[in-house]
């Protein structure tokens, strides 16, 4: 057993007071009942840099069972990893894992030469903190923050690598990528939300393994896929992710690979222009739903379909519904996207092109306005105006109507120009070549609307 890096609280910046009360709570339970407790992972490294963690996860001695009858708040969760969840009020989960170690079946496989498959598949050998930080993915992540001592224990050199702002694998990254290829979109995610570099051994994994990450859940995929969205650094993370060739695995079509070369540079230009400021939104308040993530997302792959089907002008009523038919559906089942999320992304981009093409005041939005996709629908146009420079009066007109909550007035004129055309644009003429005629209800006549008012 190595010795770890001590730094006493005199040496590094955390404090109690920058820890979530319930997790000091269930720290300091268990410490009074005779366990190891330390605050790991992710949430020591963002403080240990001066940042706010998202979770505060805690790994103990103590076994999933007897965590449970410590918390009567608490369950255990978990096949390949046992863990338990301590519950508390608003929702907050704190979760607290048992100390585990590398398989001893893995740990014979990595010897074998040739044998590719390493992916790990069962995790819940138990063992001691140093085998517990030997067996996590980068070294900034290998920390622990002990509250019997207020001390950081450091045993794989996460510490050394902060301080030189690298990402680094805990042992060989070959090895480490195979075991769980998810690692790899985590790594450029430290990287572009830390503003470190890779290591070279971790970049030249990368490139090698990049195909691999084909492997791994779809569901958990996703989830890094939208992390960064949400958190506010897509688009660094995303441009790393397209740079090591990781992007183009999972989906070519966002890619690069399933675009016509001729379109591509302006395709990728539009993705990252829209995640930077999908970026800026967040760094000023404003929350994205996931649909206007995705949509932003998936707009450039929508624009290239339109472009190779030919002028939306010359299409029929269903044309634009049949591109995202095409193009989002295949992505959304590699993606594992649940149907109600898939079917609001459709809604947003579809939606896009209506707001283009009218004001806020024009009576026909009335429709509209109790769609519970709307609100994305005019994030996502706001975020394509910034991105594109176009659309940017009607973009603040509907903005404005967002603060308004949504009054509609007066009608007014559309905007020219629009991105798709508007739904009566899309309408096939009548055989003898005059427009389409509303539809009518039976009798021939329309019903008349309700009125409330007292008659004059």
């Amino acid at each position: 057993m190595s010795i770890p890096r001590i730094l006493p609280r005199a040496e590094h910046p955390i404090s109690r007071g920058y820890i979530d009360p319930d997790a000091l709570r269930v720290l300091y339970r268990l410490h009074r009942a005779g366990y190891k407790a330390y605050l790991v992972g992710g949430s020591v490294r963002d403080l240990m840099t001066g940042r706010t963690p998202k979770d505060f996860d805690i790994g103990t001695d103590a076994r999933p069972q007897e965590v449970r009858r410590l918390f009567r708040n608490s369950r255990v969760i978990g096949r390949r990893f046992r863990l338990a969840h301590i519950l508390f009020e608003g929702g907050k989960v704190v979760e607290v894992s048992t100390f585990r170690k590398i398989p001893d079946a893995m740990q014979g496989e990595e010897g074998r030469e040739g044998d590719d498959d390493l992916l790990i598949r069962s995790d819940n050998t138990f063992g001691s903190p140093e085998e517990d930080a030997l067996r996590r993915d980068f070294t900034i992540n290998g920390l622990f923050y002990d509250i019997a001592t207020y001390a950081v224990l450091d045993f794989v050199g996460g510490v050394e690598d902060l301080e030189r702002r690298v990402v680094r694998t805990i042992g060989d990254p070959l090895i480490r990528f195979r075991e769980d290829p998810v690692r790899m979109l985590r790594a450029c995610e430290f990287a572009a939300r830390l503003s470190f570099a890779m290591s070279e051994d971790v970049r030249a994994a990368i490139t090698e393994l990049n195909r691999e990450v084909t492997k791994s859940a779809a569901p958990r995929v996703t989830e890094e896929l939208l992390d960064p969205l949400r958190r506010g650094w897509g688009r660094d993370t995303y441009r790393l992710w397209s740079e090591a060739g990781l992007l183009d695995a999972l989906l070519p079509e966002i890619g690069g690979a399933g675009a016509a070369r001729a379109s591509e540079e302006s395709a990728q230009g539009l993705l990252f222009a829209l995640l930077r400021e999908a970026d800026a939104k967040h760094a000023a308040g404003t929350r994205l739903e996931d649909a206007t993530l995705l949509s932003a997302v998936f707009l450039p792959v929508v624009f290239d379909a339109v472009r190779r089907r030919g002028p939306l002008s010359a299409a029929g009523p269903g044309h634009v519904l049949l591109v995202l038919e095409d193009t989002v559906n295949p992505l959304a089942i590699r993606m594992a996207l649940p149907n109600h999320l898939t079917e609001s992304v459709k809604h947003v981009l579809e939606t896009l092109g209506r707001l283009t093409s009218t004001r806020p005041t024009d009576p026909g939005v009335r429709r509209l306005a109790g769609r519970p996709y709307l609100r994305a629908a005019i994030a996502l146009l706001s975020l394509y105006a910034r991105a594109s420079g176009r659309y940017r009066e009607v973009a603040a007109a509907w903005d404005e109507a967002v603060e308004r909550g949504f009054g509609l007035h007066a009608a007014a004129e559309p905007f020219p120009g629009a991105l798709f055309p508007p739904p009566e644009t899309l309408m096939l003429p009548a055989p003898d070549g005059r427009a389409p005629s509303r539809r009518r209800h039976r009798g021939g006549r329309r019903r008349r609307p309700q009125v409330s008012a007292a008659p004059a």
